[in-house]
């Protein structure tokens, strides 16, 4: 970023007040997305006549329908099928979200959902609150004039819902849960329907669907005995019947008494199969079918941290190629194990992963599980640390010995896209790797949760979580050097999220240790943490103390690149304090010592900052023109919008002073638009100003003096 190489960096929305109080009048108007977000439905979806039946007479009526019923009995694939079945009816959109309320993985907080919600509906990622109420105002002001379904899938709480319900004539929320969600009911309207097992003619026939006619004709008893062996679960008796549809050699009547050979051979049921030990039964007859490279795939999905998952992480745990392993889970899906979501994804009932994780403890010694754990942890963490270099390419690093990792192939914009993708199963497996004491593991991942600080305010929480996490670590591992760099990283989250006391708490306890240590290079980078926390609070003159002492720390040091910084952010400082001369002199420093890099990004930053000493000085021709290629450069940046948005705000100043009052309002027209994209609520002003200033309304002299100060522009954390 511009003066600063730390990695995230909070949209300027942050700068100007907390988002969720800010009340937004686009200038520009979003566009208006439709999402289309149900998962496919099931092709031999059977019976369930009476709760359909409910289900279409709530359809018109009901703002809310709850679905419950027990884990496996079905409630998913009646909630998907149905809301496939008439989602034409919600011309805005259908929302699906997994709330993940029961497995193995922490249940989704309601803002993590919001967020996602709202970027769907086309909010821009700048114009979403970080806090719950915030979020669910917006949200229903989104689908206020708009007929939407939410299918809230696998709900834990009403509290996790209720945060998450349109709340508006004509749309409709589906929510599915173990439990009766009595208080959805009683407070909210919900409408109930409940999801028992199969009765034997509709278990009958989902077994011939999958089976054939003419097996299920031939053995009318085995068929009955079958189903009533797997307690007529819907997913227990579609796992029976695709493997008896896999055996043709063999009678329904065989099969029944394999299973009921293992269900001789139980032991102990207990924990989440109390009352299910004959359907725990059916899928030890399934597993036990599995070839060993199938079974063996199979059980350690029950290492996985959260029920989702991708080939290639697969391919770690298991050790095995990605070819093979997309073979074994292609077969595991055939037999409904697995379901693939995805182009290289694939995900499991929540039950299923719970009796594999069972089977793991059963069948895998603990050498081969925490064998299996540690290459997964180990591969995440090689991945999102590949996935941030690519992201952050100036940006400090910490060196930490990972596991190799074949090369991706990413861009930025892939190992961005990696990152978010897998937020969940990446936060996940830093908990289970705390909980395995792999330090390292969770030392990188918490440096590469930074990403989380690009993304909407309500993900910074999850970011500071990380990088505690990670602070934590690194004290248990007797790790300074990784300790001080997050307390960095996790002292720019604080200020970016507007928590100033933490942040000083931070800074203040790097430059202990650096004191303690005597170590210059972190001593430097404690007085980057403190500067930068200066000039956000308008402190000036206190922050120009902190960047001299920094610039001189470079220079004793030999770094180039964090020289730069320093003098960059000595322009800024001096900018705001008026001293034009001395920030001009800054600005040339930097300039030298960034042009030597041949990066156009680089030595734009550079010439921004010159362009504001510049016109600081009234040279407004040469500030033009540095920023005229300055906007060039940023334009052809992605992530730069910020400071695009800056420039084009700081150039019309010099544009309205040397009589080029069309171009500056063409300027702040763009300006406004991305600040907008970007939910700046300086938006709306900085239109208006556009607008006086095309009806002549405003004098060039005074509208100049009425755009944000010079210096206003400076990117970030400011740490080297």
């Amino acid at each position: 970023m511009r003066n600063e190489l730390s990695g995230a960096v909070r949209g300027s929305v942050v700068q100007a007040g907390r988002i969720d109080q800010v009340v937004f009048s686009a200038p520009v108007p979003e566009s208006f997305a439709v999402p289309r977000q149900l998962p496919a439905a099931v092709t031999d979806f059977c019976g369930r006549s009476s709760q359909v039946a409910a289900l279409d007479a709530l359809v018109e009526g009901a703002s809310v329908i709850a679905v419950d019923g027990a884990g496996g009995v079905g409630k998913t694939t009646l909630a998907v099928w149905w809301a496939q079945r008439v989602q034409e009816r919600f011309p805005g959109g259908t929302l699906f979200v997994n709330l993940r309320g029961y497995g193995p993985s922490e249940p989704l907080a309601p803002h993590v959902v919001l967020a996602d919600f709202l970027m769907a509906l086309g909010v821009a990622e700048g114009r979403v609150p970080g806090e719950v109420r915030a979020q669910s105002a917006l949200f229903r002001s989104e689908v206020a004039s708009r007929r939407v379904l939410v299918v809230l899938d696998n709900a834990g709480s009403a509290d996790q819902v209720r945060p998450l319900l349109p709340g508006s004539a004509g749309s409709l929320a589906l929510v599915t849960s173990r439990w009766a969600l009595s208080d959805l009911v009683a407070l909210d309207g919900a409408r109930r329907v409940t999801v028992d097992v199969f009765t034997p003619d509709d278990a009958v026939r989902l077994v011939t669907q999958v089976v054939g006619e003419v097996r299920t004709e031939a053995e009318p008893e085995g068929v009955r005995e079958l189903v009533s062996l797997c307690a007529l679960l819907p997913l227990a008796v579609r796992v029976a019947a695709t493997r008896v549809a896999s055996r043709p050699f063999l009678s329904v009547a065989d099969v029944v008494e394999e299973i009921r050979g293992e269900q001789r051979g139980l032991i102990g049921v207990d924990g989440s199969w109390q009352g299910l030990g004959g359907v725990r039964s059916v899928f030890d007859w399934s597993y036990h079918r599995l070839d060993p490279d199938h079974a063996r795939v199979f059980r350690l999905l029950g290492l996985h941290p959260v029920p989702e998952f991708s080939t290639h992480a697969v391919a770690a745990l298991t050790a095995q190629d990605v070819r093979a392993t997309a073979r074994v889970l292609e077969g595991l899906a055939e037999h409904h194990l697995v379901e693939p979501v995805a182009r290289h994804r694939f995900r499991m009932h929540d039950l299923l992963h719970d009796y594999v994780a069972y089977r793991a403890d059963l069948d895998e010694t603990p050498v081969a599980r925490n064998g299996a754990v540690t290459r997964l942890l180990g591969w995440y963490a090689a991945m999102a640390d590949a996935a941030d270099r690519l992201v952050y390419s100036v940006s400090a690093r910490l060196p930490v010995k990972l596991s190799a990792v074949e090369a991706p192939g990413w861009d930025r914009e892939k190992a961005l896209g990696w990152l978010r993708s897998e937020r969940a199963a990446l936060s996940a497996a830093q908990r289970m790797a705390a909980d395995h004491g792999m330090h390292a593991v969770v030392i990188a991942l918490a440096v590469s949760s930074r990403h989380l600080g690009t993304g909407p305010r309500a993900w910074w929480r999850e970011e500071l979580e990380a990088k505690s996490r990670g602070v934590e670590a690194a004290r248990l591992a007797g790790d300074q050097e990784a300790e001080a760099f997050l307390l960095i990283l996790r002292g720019h989250s604080h200020r970016g999220a507007d928590d100033e006391a933490a942040a000083e708490a931070d800074f203040l306890s790097v430059a202990e240790l650096a004191e303690r240590s005597g170590d210059r290079v972190l001593r430097r980078r404690a007085l980057a943490g403190l500067a930068s926390l200066r000039k956000a609070q308008g402190r000036h003159d206190d922050a120009a103390d902190y960047y001299l002492a920094m610039w001189e720390a470079t220079r004793q040091e030999g770094n180039a690149s964090a020289e730069a910084i320093a003098l960059g952010n000595l322009c800024l400082v001096n900018v705001a304090r008026g001293r034009f001369d001395d920030a001009l002199d800054y600005a040339q420093r930097a300039w030298q010592l960034r042009s030597r890099t041949g990066d156009p990004l680089i030595i734009a930053y550079a010439e921004d900052d010159l362009a504001l000493a510049r016109q600081g000085l009234g040279e407004h021709e040469t500030a033009i023109e540095l920023w005229g290629r300055v906007v060039d450069v940023y334009s052809r940046h992605s992530g730069e919008d910020a400071h695009l948005a800056t420039a084009l705000e700081a150039m019309a100043v010099s544009l309205v002073a040397t009589g080029l009052a069309e171009r500056a309002v063409h300027g702040l027209r763009r300006a406004a638009q991305i600040l907008t994209d970007l939910g700046d609520p300086r938006a709306e002003l900085v239109l208006r100003r556009a607008e006086d200033l095309a009806g002549g309304g405003v004098d060039g002299s005074a509208q100049a003096t009425d755009f944000p100060q010079v210096g206003q522009s400076g990117s970030g954390s400011d740490d080297s």
